[in-house]
């Protein structure tokens, strides 16, 4: 036992009281980890958190980028422009004074002399209609003085009426021929022929049905002759070529000279035969009278 007033050995163990609880050390107890530190192994996947998923994005895969906050800026100032610009322009039309508009009518009404039209002044003053409307045989040229008979191949006769397929069998390609005249509305036609001088001339009116002679026009576009242009107000051309042809017949050859022109929807076609080289002044001047003569 220790003396009294020795402090070599132990010290005392205090004697814990009512009001001050034991003061001790707790017992050593093994690391146990909690439920929520366990291995992210330990659970399935859809137990974790969204943010803690595993990345699934392949390697050869990139994530999607985030729109850029450049791009909503523009949007937004795109819709705000417009808005703030309609804005401010009604606010300072807004303050701006109303303008008076013009009145609706007139101060007085014009006036017109009463007074009527005589119909003879009327129709002086109108425009001449053409002569054309009607039988075309008696606007045909007549037949020049020592001219003789001719009968025009045995198409058709002179001075008289000439069908559709009459005018086809022209050529060598009546068939193109008659598609051509019905496609461009044929109306009628009239022929004269005669021979002078060792050439044979045949004039020819065809008329189509066209209110405004665009189909006399065109018919005149497929025909596809070119020569010297008449001039003065009057269409068409006229030609007298040096080469020979060869009828579609026989192997006989012949000089031609043409004058084509147009009045109207009436197209005029004077055409001359000869073994020697045709006048182009003759054939002119017989287109001239021709077109003269439907006026």
């Amino acid at each position: 036992m220790a003396e009294p007033g020795d402090l070599s050995g132990p010290p005392p163990t205090p004697v814990p009281t009512a009001l001050e609880p034991a003061l001790s050390t707790p017992a050593a107890v093994p690391d146990a980890q909690p439920d929520d530190a366990l291995p992210d192994d330990a659970l399935p996947d859809d137990a974790l958190p969204d943010d803690a998923q595993p990345d699934a994005t392949r390697p050869d895969e990139e994530p999607a980028a985030r729109r850029p906050r450049t791009a909503l800026l523009l949007v937004g100032a795109l819709l705000l422009g417009p808005l703030l610009g309609a804005g401010i322009g009604y606010a300072v039309q807004q303050h701006r004074p109303p303008t008076p508009l013009p009145a609706l009518l007139p101060a007085a009404a014009p006036g017109y002399p009463a007074a009527h039209l005589d119909a003879q002044d009327s129709a002086a003053i109108a425009p001449r209609p053409l002569a054309i409307d009607g039988d075309l045989r008696p606007l045909l040229l007549p037949r020049p003085d020592g001219a003789q008979d001719w009968d025009d191949f045995g198409l058709a006769d002179s001075g008289d009426w000439e069908s559709i397929s009459q005018i086809a069998m022209e050529t060598g390609h009546s068939a193109d021929n008659f598609t051509q005249l019905a496609t461009n509305g044929f109306r009628r036609a009239a022929v004269t022929s005669w021979q002078k001088d060792g050439v044979k001339y045949r004039v020819q009116l065809v008329q189509y049905f066209s209110d405004n002679s665009y189909s006399a026009l065109a018919a005149m576009s497929s025909m596809r002759f070119t020569g010297t242009p008449f001039g003065g107000g009057m269409a068409g051309a006229y030609a007298a070529p040096a080469t020979q042809e060869t009828y579609a017949d026989t192997t006989e050859s012949f000089y031609h000279g043409r004058a084509l022109t147009r009045r109207g929807d009436v197209v005029v076609d004077v055409e001359a035969f000869g073994t020697a080289q045709v006048s182009a002044d003759v054939v002119r001047d017989l287109a001239k009278q021709q077109w003269e003569r439907l006026a």
